[in-house]
């Protein structure tokens, strides 16, 4: 008598307690730098913009002095995590990998996108903030011998555009590793193999 047998049709690896915790703070670190990038170029600079100069000047160092320590935290926890995962993946070139070398160096390459775009106008308006220091922050007028400059609020507005492409690279990120943490379902050939009764038994 004979039997079909089908081993092997689909896997899903297990991961144990510290690979998903890791896994967790790597997903929930890198969707956490992607929003509130995004977030202060869509809702924390349109709203500083209605400031007079003085005062978005003192607004944007106190944005910027907070986002540069949240930001590097979260930019290092989620780096390490996916560069860690790429790194223990025992298939090179896998889907998986890919996927998360990917996120690993999208999160890494926002660093010199950061010094090289924004770095320069960020000077200008800490500058700027420290010029204001002892002026009215109300002073409408207090750009008047910045005539030949760029306003304060024109380095804002640049800012918070080219800050849109620091968002672009963490939020495609934040999907390269959240797609790679759940398409862990593999499909791999089925073996069929017609075996008799001896077999079966084990002889």
């Amino acid at each position: 008598m004979a039997a079909l047998t089908n081993r092997g049709l689909f896997y899903t690896e297990e991961l144990g307690s510290m690979i998903r915790v890791a896994q967790v703070l790597g997903l929930t670190s890198t969707a956490f730098l992607a929003g509130k990038v995004f977030a202060s170029s869509f809702t924390a600079v349109p709203a500083i913009l209605h400031a007079p100069a003085p005062l978005l000047a003192k607004q944007f160092k106190t944005v910027f002095d907070s986002d540069i320590y949240v930001n590097s935290i979260a930019s290092v926890v989620g780096t390490g995590v996916f560069w860690f995962f790429a790194y223990r993946d025992p298939n090179p070139g896998s889907r998986h990998q890919i996927l998360y070398t990917t996120a690993a160096a999208l999160i890494a390459a926002a660093v010199p996108y950061s010094f090289m775009f924004l770095q320069p106008i960020s000077r200008q308006l800490l500058q700027r903030a420290d010029d204001f220091a002892n002026t009215s922050l109300t002073d409408t007028a207090a750009e008047s011998s910045l005539a030949e400059e760029e306003t304060t609020h024109v380095l804002v507005d640049r800012w918070a555009t080219l800050n849109l492409g620091r968002s672009l690279l963490c939020c495609v990120a934040a999907l390269s590793a959240t797609w790679a943490a759940v398409d862990r379902l593999e499909v791999v050939p089925a073996v069929g193999k017609i075996v008799g009764g001896a077999d079966r038994m084990g002889h």
